[in-house]
């Protein structure tokens, strides 16, 4: 695809447009989960211990989830359209919203723990189904085509971008408003595509809470 503008790095597509191709490259073997659930923040342990089957993520005492106050989950689309309503939040907003994240990462962890059907982005702009999974412990990433299976570390993961935030970038795959890239610490990226603006932004809201939790 055409090269982006931009000054920062070039991001290759790690999926080539071939589905064999894409099979080789997948065929990476399997990584091992690393680091111990004393570095996971509350929230993410909280989802992972429940989706594992310890319980309902909605039973128990509530826990805050440990989300520094400067990070936002909001898109560049997000905070543009939010911008005219208000400019600041109470507290009994900010404690809504947050409740509100929570039950939206709660539901996301138990989806994903079974399987999500997503279309990749291949260099020449075709879609490929892959099921998207993540371990217990929401650590890795697993991206299935066939029979042949991906792991991505969170902590691999530099930077997850939607919409405008795109326009940041460079990579060797096409993308538009419906894209959400993993832009990866070796210089690959993922791209995924959705059909809607509020599929778009619930993968990657969600995708970058679990992702700040394994810092």
């Amino acid at each position: 695809g055409a090269l982006r503008p931009g000054a920062g790095p070039m991001w290759r597509c790690c999926w080539s447009s071939d589905a064999e191709d894409a099979e080789d490259i997948l065929r990476g073997g399997p990584i091992g989960v690393t680091g111990t659930s004393e570095l996971v923040p509350t929230l993410a342990a909280t989802l992972g211990a429940a989706a594992a089957g310890s319980g309902s993520p909605a039973a128990g005492p509530r826990t805050a989830a440990q989300v520094p106050p400067d990070f936002t989950v909001r898109s560049v689309d997000s905070i543009d359209s939010s911008r005219s309503r208000c400019v600041s939040l109470t507290e009994e907003q900010k404690a809504q919203e947050l409740e509100q994240l929570q039950t939206m990462i709660r539901e996301f962890v138990k989806e994903v723990l079974q399987g999500l059907i997503l279309n990749v982005v291949l260099e020449d702009g075709t879609l490929l189904p892959c099921r998207c999974t993540m371990d217990n412990r929401l650590t890795v990433v697993s991206l299935q085509v066939r029979e042949v299976v991906r792991n991505i570390r969170m902590t691999d993961i530099q930077d997850i971008c939607s919409g405008k935030e795109l326009q940041s970038i460079r990579t060797t795959t096409p993308l538009d408003d419906m894209c959400v890239t993993f832009a990866m610490s070796n210089d690959q990226c993922v791209t995924f595509k959705f059909k809607g603006v509020a599929a778009r932004e619930h993968f990657a809201t969600c995708m970058k809470v679990l992702r700040l939790a394994v810092e």
